[in-house]
């Protein structure tokens, strides 16, 4: 955020906003005032502790907040340190970090941080030695980006921390001017369609796809990705030869190699890709979606296909992975345990899947209902011993008559998941039918 000459009117006049920000003092450059959304007012500096409160505007006069400051500054000068090893800010980056580090992380994350540094870090920090970069350096940078840009300060932070922290091994600075900065807290999105939203979904895709190849292509990948799971990046990269009948057998993903396994309404439509015509036109290339070849990026094209498609569907607010939240939600309404689900996601840990694990509305108030018969039948004394605990279902979809599933009892929750376990599974999911 800006800087401003700290003076009382000053403060006062520092108005609420939609988000909490801080503007800091030209006189003491650690001292800030924080203004809350609320209205309220604090003086905060980071020596010492990182977005340190030191007291409420008005609890203190200006003049001793500065000086307290100041003599915070000063302990700091009369602290014995380290030798420090000079080095620029960017010559770090480029000599050092970006081998020994950033070589070593996936591609896509080193796409991000190379896209993080050439617009904000090296623009912002690039001049400077690395020793210099100061916390109040690096409080004011994200606070002003994050005005903004929320989430894409949330991953700069990630690639600077990275930067300073093996800055400090190799002893080009003493602390890690990032330690104790919070990113920004998250949305949380509970989002995944209803039977009626998919069926709008369905009858929106099939307009859609008519206007083109190129719509047809995106409206192709956008089923998958709800009838797999699969995260959009994992669809638009697919490749002939990763696909073994019943398996996607994908060498690379957000968590590694995986194999996916899709059922019957998957392979229905990808047997419907003219494969034949994409190969005469481009024998090189083996993949499943050439449309989206000439974009650099994929995603991106089939994101402006989904607005068009969302909004004719009538669901403004659904993002492309709540298609992936709506595969996981129903798997886990009609049953099937939290290992099973995460290994069809392909997360590494159970934690991952559970912010899948959505119920709808009409289940929780249900549930309230029956819970509260409970506690006041015990109250009052009418509550039998030992009650058969009421079943409350949630509104699922209802399964196919044919052919015929096994739905009387939930598959038992075990640790470990064989493939034909997780097989069987992706053939009775069929999201069209419900």
């Amino acid at each position: 955020m800006k800087s401003l000459l700290f003076t009382s009117k000053v403060i006062q006049s520092l108005n609420s906003k939609t988000r909490t920000y801080t503007v800091w003092d030209t006189q003491v450059p650690a001292l800030g005032v924080r203004v809350y959304t609320d209205g309220r007012r604090f003086y905060v500096t980071h020596l010492s502790i990182p977005n340190k409160t030191l007291a409420a505007v008005g609890q203190l006069t200006l003049k001793k907040v500065r000086q307290h400051v100041r003599a915070l500054q000063a302990s700091f000068l009369d602290k014995e340190t380290k030798p420090i090893r000079l080095i620029r800010f960017d010559a770090l980056v480029k000599e050092e970090w970006a081998d020994k580090v950033c070589k070593g992380w996936k591609l896509s994350t080193q796409g991000t941080a190379s896209s993080a540094l050439k617009k904000h870090l090296l623009p912002e920090f690039g001049r400077f030695p690395v020793s210099c970069i100061d916390s109040c350096h690096v409080h004011r940078w994200f606070d002003e980006l994050s005005q903004s840009y929320a989430g894409t300060a949330n991953r700069n932070l990630d690639v600077l921390r990275s930067i300073f922290k093996y800055a400090v091994k190799q002893g080009y600075c003493i602390d890690n001017p990032c330690d104790g900065l919070k990113q920004n807290r998250k949305r949380k999105l509970n989002r995944f369609l209803s039977l009626d939203e998919l069926a709008r979904l369905h009858k929106a895709l099939t307009v859609v796809s008519k206007q083109g190849d190129m719509e047809a292509c995106c409206c192709q990948v956008l089923e998958l990705v709800l009838l797999t799971g699969c995260r959009i990046s994992e669809v638009t990269g697919l490749q002939w030869s990763f696909v073994k009948g019943r398996e996607w057998h994908l060498p690379d993903s957000k968590t590694g190699a995986k194999v996916v396994y899709v059922g019957k309404e998957a392979q229905q439509l990808l047997s419907d890709i003219p494969k034949q015509a994409w190969t005469q036109r481009s024998e090189s290339h083996d993949d499943v979606f050439m449309p989206l070849r000439r974009f650099v990026s994929r995603s991106t094209k089939v994101s402006m296909v989904w607005q068009q498609v969302r909004a004719l569907a009538h669901i403004e607010d659904v993002r492309i992975h709540d298609l992936r939240h709506t595969f996981a939600s129903y798997a886990v309404l009609e049953g099937y345990p939290i290992p099973m689900v995460s290994k069809l996601l392909g997360h590494t840990r159970l934690s991952s899947t559970l912010r899948y694990a959505h119920v709808d509305e009409a289940h929780v108030s249900q549930s309230a209902e029956a819970i509260g018969e409970v506690i006041s039948g015990i109250l009052s004394g009418q509550l039998v011993s030992n009650p058969k605990a009421r079943k409350v279902r949630a509104s699922k979809p209802k399964p196919m008559k044919s052919p015929p599933k096994r739905r009387g009892r939930p598959i038992k929750v075990i640790p470990e998941l064989t493939d034909e376990e997780v097989e069987r599974f992706r053939y009775e999911v069929d999201f069209w039918d419900w």
